[in-house]
């Protein structure tokens, strides 16, 4: 919550475990890190469904809870989380999840509880988010294709804990659309938990461009991305510099002849191609469904057929929808 408490006509409601007295969760480690509730994806449709540079005010009355995370579970990430109220939905959304992410590849064997204050809208979107990351690196669920992936997750993460979509739409707070559509920007090697295996059983280097090498290089020598291959190309496109640029991580795929980082390539390419499936079977069933125009057909009437019958059953089809 954004919230230490929830207040109704001055009377306080709930809390979270950040502020029990009683000390209930002493055994746990606890992570704050406040997210706007669903209120706030309001503003996401009202902006033509864009959440760059769309930021919430953290400076209204009600909100009192700070980000407060152990420093020990951050120090690898990289991540200023002291500016994370400038962050807009898009940057704070995937800071968070990196965070979750590498709270998951951490080498202890403890688990990780993900909440919010119900369970029905931040807490699916986080779960869906994590679950479908660790299914685009082959880590989980690895029998099951984009169609049955995305099925998973909407009927159990979403539907079945109670996230109540009809009356989210009567109110264009479209968290559920926000979480499937926002699959484009976790594509790259950022959030790929590959990454961090790789690192801890990477081999010495072998023969070849270092990360010295290539930056000594002028831009007009490098060439264009696509005269290193098409995968090649994937990577550098999905990082978050401009097409072009050079991450550490890209350079060191430089080198040719590596097994291990050919196939690490190939799963850093396979992600995105995975993600993007997923993501075009949720808009093509969320189109038919509730309303959305100019995407193409669903691979599967699968997740169509799911959410035709919810939205029967709940007199979703009776709703004006409108069309992006």
């Amino acid at each position: 919550m954004v919230e230490n408490k929830k207040v109704k006509f001055g009377m306080n409601v709930t809390s979270s475990e950040k502020v029990d007295k009683a000390q209930r969760y002493a055994d746990f480690t606890l992570l704050s890190i406040p997210y706007p509730g669903c209120e706030f994806f309001k503003e996401y449709k009202d902006r033509d469904y864009m959440a760059e540079g769309l930021i919430f005010n953290w400076k209204q009355d009600y909100v009192d809870a700070p980000l407060s995370i152990p420093d020990f579970l951050t120090h690898s990430l990289n991540i200023d989380w002291s500016q994370y109220q400038c962050w807009d939905l898009v940057q704070q959304t995937q800071n968070y999840l990196k965070l979750l992410l590498s709270l998951v590849n951490s080498d202890d064997d403890s688990g990780l509880l993900v909440h919010c204050i119900s369970g029905w809208d931040r807490t699916p979107l986080f779960i869906s988010l994590l679950r479908l990351s660790l299914w685009a690196d082959g880590l989980i669920h690895t029998s099951l294709k984009p169609t049955e992936i995305l099925y998973l997750t909407v009927a159990y993460d979403w539907f079945l804990f109670g996230h109540m979509l009809v009356d989210r739409l009567s109110k264009g707070e479209e968290i559920f659309f926000f979480c499937f559509n926002f699959l484009k920007h976790i594509t790259s090697e950022e959030f790929s938990a590959l990454k961090t295996q790789r690192r801890k059983s990477l081999p010495a280097r072998d023969g070849g461009f270092t990360l010295e090498d290539i930056c000594m290089l002028r831009r007009k020598d490098r060439g264009s991305t696509t005269s290193l291959g098409s995968d090649f190309s994937l990577v550098m496109e999905s990082s978050p510099g401009a097409t072009g640029s050079f991450t550490y991580e890209a350079v060191e795929l430089v080198p040719a002849g590596a097994p291990t980082q050919a196939a690490w390539l190939a799963a850093l390419s396979d992600r995105e191609t995975r993600l993007q499936e997923v993501r075009s079977a949720f808009l093509a069933a969320y189109s038919s469904t509730v309303g959305l125009r100019a995407v193409a057909p669903s691979p599967s009437g699968a997740i169509g057929g799911l959410l035709e019958q919810f939205a029967r059953g709940v007199g979703l089809r009776g709703i004006s929808s409108n069309a992006l």
